[in-house]
């Protein structure tokens, strides 16, 4: 009977562990999403976001390990986001930078020592102190040199994709031969 109320406890503890992981990597990731549209759209509150959803990031994250899972999944979100706004031509910009510059995150209060206050009054304690100002490096060409790395690479698949149709008409015609 001990024995079995050990491995239920045990479960318990396993499941929850894994269930607030999974809270935490998709938070991280819905942040990512919300940050790929505002840099893509230019939302003047961008850099702001940035800091404040990195804090909460690391903030947040129970291990190093965790921590940079959450990066992984929050950078790999928001390079998506990007790319997919980027390609259905930057659609919509003008109500999402509205939606973006209005959000309640904007009202968190960041603290000195990474600790974060939240607008609803939860307070986020890191795991060590850090200084929240080594988080994000505020380019001022962030987004032009990602729009210009996004052309490189629609160029690239153009070019390859014009050189593949001139194979497969070959190849065509040389099979009606």
């Amino acid at each position: 009977m001990i024995k079995f109320i050990k491995t239920l406890v045990f479960v318990v503890f396993m499941t929850s562990s894994a269930f607030a992981n999974n809270n935490y990597l998709e938070d991280v990731k819905n942040f990512g999403y919300v940050a790929g549209e505002g840099l893509a759209c230019g939302a003047s509150r961008y850099p702001s976001y940035e800091l404040v959803a990195r804090a909460f990031l690391v903030s947040s994250a129970r291990s190093d390990s965790e921590q940079a899972k959450g990066m992984y999944e929050y950078n790999n979100a928001k390079a998506t986001a990007y790319i997919n706004k980027r390609s259905d031509g930057l659609l919509n910009c003008s109500e999402i930078n509205s939606r973006f510059d209005n959000q309640k995150i904007f009202n968190a209060k960041l603290y000195k020592n990474g600790t974060l206050k939240m607008p609803d009054g939860k307070v986020i304690k890191p795991r060590q102190k850090y200084n929240p100002n080594y988080l994000y490096n505020r380019s001022e060409n962030e987004r032009e040199k990602l729009n210009v790395f996004y052309n490189k690479i629609i160029a690239k698949r153009q070019k390859q994709a014009q050189k593949e149709g001139i194979y497969q008409k070959i190849r065509y015609q040389e099979s009606r031969r």
